[in-house]
């Protein structure tokens, strides 16, 4: 079979093709194949442009195409791509001494992507459980989470629909309800000994833009503190900005032990990274875990280049203010439309529940140039880029408006 390696296809080759030759696990609920992006737009095969408040599942949190990152990653690919974990990389060792220098941790593991990232954190919170807590190997995580799609992934998410057709997966798994604070006391005070770590996702994003409680959260930090429990959060789509401080955890005003981050962190390049306390570290020790591909000199200087340009370029401050404008146009079209049950999230991470699958929303947003997604069945996910500018906001939001009125309308 003669195949042509890369030429420009149209969307209807695009299908077919992925049709024909891919898996075909995806559902593919954006039905557009985007050729290009530049800032917080997209552009599809067709040459059609976009608003693009997705941002790949909060992955291009600084847009599309930025000169800097394009710039990074050019110099980078022209020096040296890939060499090995065997060996010394001056990349890794800029991004972890950036990482430890912004947030809590003394070490860092670097991988390909955020199910990675907590398969780490399963295993060092499972070795911490043998070697320091007697053997403890209970893992309390929080019904409608997730945490990834490996194997102890699916098992520490807190969701049947993840862990159905497989077969038993790891046990020893706990999951309590969101917010509960006597289920989570009364869980550490009848089985504390047995705990080795509590994870949780503080929005929880692919279960529905859930926004987990102050008290719930520090009673989780104090709990484990008490019964050393390690206290692992996972930032994957909360982290790099997302909710309109660098993590997520500085809204509560605790610190981790453990914190898991990808998605944003390469800018689109495939990096997770496992942030991890110093007293901690030793249980995740050498030949105890490892990666091929984690933190190559490629996906590394993007992104010890991307934290650059959030911490340097004053994008938290923009995020904050562009959030409190979306909030206040989303609740007063929540007061407009009764399809929207209620709206919901922090930052720039946004939820807007309505009365029924979203899917058909997604559909009239695209055909009027905004790209959103559905979650959950029926909330749309707003997640636009931390440094759009109020101007595209405004954009964005009368797209929204217009594809909701057609959404509602369909409903009668």
């Amino acid at each position: 079979m003669s195949v042509d390696f890369f030429r420009a296809l149209s969307f209807d080759e695009v299908k077919a093709k992925s049709d024909r030759f891919l898996l075909g696990n995806y559902g593919r609920p954006i039905a557009r194949a985007f050729s290009f992006g530049q800032g917080e737009y997209l552009f599809d095969s067709e040459g059609k442009r976009y608003l693009d408040f997705h941002c790949g599942i909060s992955v291009t949190n600084i847009g599309h195409s930025d000169a800097d990152i394009v710039e990074a990653i050019r110099d980078q690919a022209e020096r040296l791509i890939h060499s090995s974990n065997l060996c010394y990389s001056q990349e890794q060792a800029l991004l972890a001494e950036a990482l430890v220098g912004h947030s809590f941790p003394s070490r860092v593991f670097l991988c390909n992507s955020g199910t990675e990232a907590n398969e780490a954190a399963f295993k060092l919170a499972r070795s911490y459980g043998q070697q320091a807590r007697g053997g403890a190997t209970s893992i309390v995580s929080v019904e409608n989470s997730f945490h990834g799609r490996t194997t102890a992934g699916m098992s520490m998410t807190g969701q049947s629909k993840i862990h159905g057709g497989f077969g038993p997966l790891l046990s020893d798994m706990v999951y309590l309800r969101r917010n509960d604070q006597d289920l989570l006391r009364k869980e550490f005070d009848e089985n504390g000994s047995s705990i080795c770590a509590v994870i949780l996702e503080l929005v929880q994003g692919e279960g529905g833009i859930h926004v987990l409680d102050r008290e719930f959260v520090r009673l989780a930090r104090e709990l484990c503190s008490e019964y050393k429990a390690l206290l692992i959060v996972d930032e994957i789509q909360t982290g790099m900005g997302r909710t309109g401080k660098l993590w997520g955890y500085e809204h509560y005003d605790i610190i981790p032990d453990v914190m898991s981050l990808a998605k944003a962190l390469g800018s689109g390049l495939p990096i997770g990274a496992l942030l991890i306390g110093e007293e901690f570290a030793p249980y995740l020790g050498k030949g105890q875990h490892g990666s091929t591909f984690g933190g190559n000199h490629l996906a590394a200087r993007a992104a010890l280049e991307t934290l650059r340009i959030i911490v340097g370029r004053e994008l938290l401050e923009n995020a904050a203010g562009i959030s409190e404008y979306l909030f206040r146009r989303l609740r007063l079209l929540r007061d407009r439309f009764s399809c929207i049950r209620e709206v919901r999230g922090i930052g720039l991470h946004i939820g807007v529940e309505l009365d029924r699958e979203g899917g058909a929303l997604v559909n009239a947003c695209l055909e009027r140039g905004l790209v959103v997604n559905c979650t959950a069945g029926n909330v749309i996910r707003i997640m636009p880029p931390l440094n759009l500018s109020l101007d595209r906001a405004a954009e964005g939001m009368d797209l929204f408006e217009q594809g909701l009125a057609d959404f509602q309308a369909q409903g009668r």
